[in-house]
């Protein structure tokens, strides 16, 4: 199936507040140009609900699927159910295991959501965490990651925590968002590791940025190839650093103390940004969640750089009235955007 021609943007995200029922919930936002933004619904009318497993729904990801339709997958959680952030919440220790997925023909008709088990079977498993799916045209399927805290250790056992910290992130793979392989560990480190997003540009270079210490870039051309520590390779089918936000800007108060939910996407030809003289594709929001302050959007003329020249903080983007945390932006076309606005714009 041909690739249409996009001119615009659909934001698929959660409020965040933790309030309400309704704050850990699914909203839609569209823009013409990627950096004014038109939010469809207030506060307390989501788009989209879940009020099966643990009764809300978060850190959305929404695909355009290369055979047609659209998936979005998302956390199965509602702090506002548990009673709030706390010692005793156990959200990441006796959570849901299970992804929430929802499909699509056309961004207008939506399945009703299922919760699909992707963890459980990770030893230990407390949570499936901020998932993401990427489609792999080589072996024509998705990769659909998220993060686990377990602390169980078992020599030999391949999904278990092997470095310091008890989070880590694993993937599986499925081709219909039904049936999913068994997980594997994706990502090890000391510091915990939390929050990857992905992208593959056209070159066949796979980009990942994670919360762990800093919110780090790094890139393959193996996205299955399992990692430790963030270390640089010339070996192209291991996972090498690239750098940081910090790095890249200098700005400590860009590392994981003030920034979570790292996205990245790619702009519509039409709307590629000029800076430094250089074109920027490229875009990664990062929600900043110590502040509660909302998306911090970046652009990038080169992922694989690390040279301040290369990238952009984007203070021109206009997110729209409602505070937008950990979602995802899709590239529509303009029929698209006109229905999903008829659609779902109240």
């Amino acid at each position: 199936m041909p690739t249409p021609r996009t001119e615009a943007y659909l934001f698929v995200h959660f409020i965040g507040e933790e309030r309400t029922p309704t704050d850990e919930q699914l909203y839609f936002a569209l823009s013409r140009d990627g950096a004014h933004w038109h939010d469809l619904r207030p506060a307390g009318k989501p788009a989209l609900e879940w009020l099966g497993g643990e009764k809300g729904t978060r850190d959305p990801h929404i695909v355009r699927d290369p055979r047609g339709g659209f998936h979005i997958v998302a956390t199965d959680l509602s702090i506002y159910h548990r009673g709030g952030w706390g010692p005793n919440d156990g959200a990441t220790t006796n959570g849901s295991t299970g992804l929430v997925i929802w499909d699509s023909p056309d961004l207008t008709h939506w399945s009703e959501p299922r919760l699909v088990d992707v963890a459980s079977k990770i030893p230990g498993a407390g949570m499936a965490w901020a998932p993401e799916a990427n489609w792999d045209p080589d072996r024509e399927q998705w990769i659909v990651f998220w993060s686990t805290k377990s602390n169980v250790h078992e020599d030999g056992n391949p999904l278990c925590n092997e470095l310091g910290d008890e989070t880590n992130v694993y993937y599986a793979t499925t081709r219909d968002f039904v049936t999913f392989s068994d997980p594997a560990k994706w990502i090890d480190r000391s510091n915990v590791v939390i929050d990857s997003t992905m992208l593959r540009d056209d070159d066949g270079w796979w980009y990942r940025a994670s919360k762990d210490s800093e919110i780090t870039i790094e890139r393959t051309r193996n996205p299955y190839e399992v990692t430790y520590e963030a270390l640089r390779t010339d070996d192209e089918n291991e996972w090498s650093y690239v750098g940081t936000l910090t790095d890249i800007f200098g700005n400590g108060r860009y590392s994981w103390h003030y920034l979570e939910g790292p996205e990245l996407f790619r702009y519509n030809d039409t709307d590629v940004h000029e800076a430094n003289g250089r074109k920027m594709p490229f875009g990664l929001m990062c929600d900043q969640f110590a502040e509660s302050k909302g998306y911090l959007p970046f652009r990038s003329a080169d992922l694989s750089s690390r040279e301040p020249v290369d990238w952009q903080r984007a203070d021109d983007i206009d997110f729209g009235t409602l505070k937008k945390r950990h979602g995802a932006i899709l590239p529509i076309t303009a029929a698209e955007y006109d229905a999903v606005e008829a659609a779902f714009a109240l």
